[in-house]
Order: structure tokens, then sequence, then C-alpha cells
């Protein structure tokens, strides 16, 4: 699951990039002293707590947030690397913390990972919900094919070939035995 996070922020990265939509001029070529700038200037405006949690977790701070701006500039600029070598596209392997800090900083919605997942998740059960109800559906649309009706009469008349009587009472016997049987006489019914 986390790789379609990580494919979707970098895919998320590179059209901000293309459109020239990124948050900050510095993310289309940083260099270690940009993102640390970055995070600064972050800092500075305010961070929701998902955010502070995700940047003290990239930068493995212990102490006091109120201290974290002192030490990311006193941090070592190329433990910064990583990240800028991820958003050159030097590396396709990056850490989990490095996508995480990329969402952050492009403003990839939602975040963070765990906010992306359920809403993930949510989605793809909606499409499974869909494709149930279509496979659901697919009883249906075989009799449709298989009956015709008669100009002057209006019931039904179910076309053969050899071999389709048992084709029929298969058919039938799978009816029943999903308990929608009587929901397919009654569209019949309907219809006459």
């Amino acid at each position: 699951m986390f790789e379609l996070f990580k494919e979707a922020v970098r895919s998320a990265y590179l059209m901000k990039k293309n459109n020239r939509t990124l948050p900050y001029d510095e993310l289309e070529k940083p260099s270690p002293g940009d993102l640390r700038n970055l995070f600064l200037l972050l800092m500075a405006r305010g961070l929701s707590q998902d955010d502070q949690e995700t940047l003290v977790r990239f930068l493995k701070y212990n102490g006091a947030y109120a201290e974290l701006d002192t030490y990311i500039r006193r941090y070592d600029l190329d433990k910064f690397r990583p990240l800028r070598n991820y958003i050159l596209g030097n590396t396709s392997n990056p850490s989990e913390d490095v996508v995480k800090i990329l969402a952050m900083l492009i403003d990839f919605q939602p975040r963070p990972y765990r906010k992306w997942r359920e809403n993930h998740l949510a989605e793809v059960g909606i499409k499974n919900e869909n494709r149930e109800y279509q496979n659901r559906q697919e009883p249906y649309s075989s009799l449709k094919n298989t009956a015709t009706l008669r100009k002057n009469n209006s019931r039904p008349i179910i076309t053969r070939s050899s071999g389709s009587s048992s084709s029929i009472r298969n058919g039938l016997k799978l009816l029943l035995s999903l308990g929608i049987i009587s929901t397919v006489a009654a569209v019949f019914i309907a219809k006459e």
C-alpha cells in the first residue's frame, strides 16, 4: 500500500513541477541548504500536528518542539541529501520518511500517509461495491440477451440452440441458488 502512496506523491510532485505550481520554487532543484530553509519557513508559518510529527520523525528529533528550529539550523546538511536525491529523481527507493516529508513540502493531500490510506481504501471499497453490483446484474443481462418479445404477443420467447435446454436448466439452478429467481420472475411478469 505504501508503494501506491509513494507513486502518488512522486506523480503529484512531477505534475506540480511541470505545471509550475510547486508551493516553493526551491523545490525544483533544491540544495540541502534550500531544504533546511524551507523547513524553517514552514515552521515559522505553522504546521499541523500531523506535519509536526512528520518533520520530527524525518529529522529524528527527540527534544521539545519549541527548540526544533534551533535543531534544524544546526542540522548536518548532508542528512538532507536523501530527500534532495529523491526530489531530483536520483533515487527510486527512498525511505518512508523521505516520501512523507516530500508530501508535506508539496502540500500533497490527503496527508499524512494514514489519512491517504484511509481515503484510498474507501475509494477502492466503493469501486469494489460497484463491481459487485455489476456482477449481480449480469444474470439479468444474460436473460435479456436470450429472451425476445413478439410484436403481437408480449410473452417472452426463449431462443434455443442445440444443448440449450441443459444450459437453461443450469442457469435456472444457478438463479435459484442465488435466491434471485423471484426477482427475475417479477421482472418477466411485469413485462407481461
